[in-house]
């Protein structure tokens, strides 16, 4: 009874092997099987390479979005119509203040300012000057006139008033011939040295 099972057995073994020799490679095969899949097989450092740069990529990408995202966002929108401050002589200001009242401000600009500056100045210019001595100071100063023999007195409240506007030049000693400037309505209004008028005085 045993020799059909090792007949059967024989027989399978024979065609495994029959069927071992047709499908195994030889030697010559195998080694040109090795090298074609070592050339298919990335490299270790390649895809490292690979790899990092396709981070950095992200992460560049992930930032312009970001970044694009705020400046979208804070930009601000362009104003169509560019004015120039300093075409106007006056800019009043509206705002509610820290005690929550509603408060208003004018500011007259820099130009205007310049222009009456020198309006100013040409009236300044066409106002009367007087030449005198300092002849006395106490609280008040005493200036002997040089045209008419007039002791003028000026009050210290209004020194006080001069200095303040800075119409009084420095360095004014005993002695001193001063040129006095009046206004139109006969008041001084500034004190200097007498510079060429010194001259006038002496004659």
């Amino acid at each position: 009874m045993n020799k059909p099972d090792e007949q059967f057995d024989e027989k399978l073994i024979q065609h495994y092997n029959e069927r071992k020799a047709r499908t195994t490679l030889s030697h010559a095969q195998q080694q040109a099987l090795k090298h074609s899949v070592a050339q298919k097989k990335p490299k270790k450092l390649g895809f490292a390479l690979q790899l990092t740069s396709l981070t950095c990529a992200l992460g560049l990408l992930a930032f312009i979005v970001f970044d694009s995202n705020n400046v979208i966002n804070t930009a601000p929108k362009t104003v169509l119509n560019t004015i120039d401050i300093h075409d106007y002589s006056f800019i009043t200001t509206h705002e509610i203040d820290q005690t929550g009242s509603y408060a208003s401000t004018i500011t007259q600009q820099k130009r205007a300012l310049d222009t009456q500056h020198a309006n100013n100045l040409r009236l300044h210019q066409q106002h009367h000057i007087e030449y005198g001595t300092l002849v006395k100071v106490d609280n008040d100063w005493y200036i002997a006139s040089c045209n008419d023999e007039v002791l003028v007195q000026i009050k210290q409240s209004l020194l006080s008033d001069l200095k303040g506007k800075h119409a009084v030049e420095s360095s004014i000693n005993m002695g001193d011939i001063l040129a006095m400037t009046h206004n139109g309505k006969g008041q001084i209004i500034a004190l200097k040295h007498a510079g060429d008028g010194a001259k006038q005085c002496k004659a």
